[in-house]
């Protein structure tokens, strides 16, 4: 239905992988002994407190775009990174906390991958249902941010 991405490198510096990509060398012994493939967060409460605001943008920018509601959404499948920031999530936009699908305390953060993990399970379980409105939003280091609005 809609997909939204964004990225900021201005406030990148806060939330960095400094390997991989086309910035460094390939994943080898001496980039991984120098710790680059590691994420480095700086001023946690400072990318924390970003991370919820991109997350809440995301969502509002998908709802908009398609002339939805947020309680018209049946499922919320953000990028799995921290439970803390979906309870505010939730809190800030009045969206039921049964409405997130989680699987970070299963897999942890992992990444890029978190999202599609996410959304095949909660298809295999049956959670997920034929017209089901689903928001996917996402956000990552660099700082990117965005979401994906599906009606399954």
């Amino acid at each position: 239905m809609s997909t939204h991405i964004h990225t900021h490198g201005t406030d990148g510096q806060n939330l960095l992988l400094p390997g991989g990509g086309s910035k460094t060398t390939l994943i080898s012994h001496q980039s991984v002994d120098k710790e680059k493939h590691l994420l480095n967060i700086f001023e946690a409460n400072l990318s924390f407190r970003i991370a919820v605001r991109y997350f809440i943008e995301s969502i509002k920018e998908a709802v908009r775009f398609y002339h939805v509601s947020i309680q018209d959404i049946d499922w919320f499948i953000p990028h799995q990174a921290n439970l803390r920031m979906f309870q505010n999530i939730s809190k800030s936009l009045k969206i039921p906390f049964y409405k997130f699908y989680l699987t970070i305390h299963k897999y942890g953060n992992i990444s890029s991958a978190s999202c599609a993990i996410s959304l095949d399970e909660a298809v295999r379980e049956q959670y997920i249902q034929p017209e089901h409105l689903i928001c996917l939003p996402v956000f990552g280091g660099g700082l990117t941010w965005g979401s994906a609005l599906i009606r399954w």
